[in-house]
């Protein structure tokens, strides 16, 4: 199986002072064998979080360093991937939004099925409404 990191995910397996940090790590070096990566959208978040002085507690990192560690969690014994979709947004999957938080979530369900991965997300309302797309770590 293949799994695709939603931003919380690996946002949280890079930066020690996440909620989820621990979970996430546990669970990303757990199933790296398995084939993994992450959606274009989901590198530059992780870039912009990085450098992100409320984010990181007052001591953001400066770009080079944000480039490192993304990089550092991306290459390895079992480098992760990044995908770019290779089609348009689907308009009869982002009609299904709820509401605006959802747009990235249905935006990454599909990368996730363009690449024949699942998605891993913290988000259980999503994993409840997409059950055969998502997956929560534990």
């Amino acid at each position: 199986m293949k799994f695709l990191l939603d931003n919380d995910v690996f946002f949280a397996s890079i930066y020690a002072g996440h909620i989820h940090h621990l979970t996430a790590r546990r669970w990303v070096d757990s199933y790296k064998k398995e084939g993994w990566g992450i959606a274009s959208e989901t590198y530059l978040s992780a870039l912009r979080l990085l450098m992100n002085p409320a984010v990181m507690g007052g001591s953001p990192l400066s770009s080079k360093e944000s480039l490192q560690a993304v990089e550092t969690e991306l290459s390895g014994e079992h480098p992760g991937l990044v995908y770019c979709a290779r089609k348009r947004p689907d308009k009869k999957l982002l009609e299904k939004a709820s509401g605006h938080r959802q747009i990235m979530d249905i935006w990454l369900i599909q990368i996730a099925r363009e690449t024949d991965a699942t998605l891993v997300t913290f988000d259980s309302g999503n994993a409840k409404k997409w059950p055969e797309d998502i997956l929560i770590p534990t």
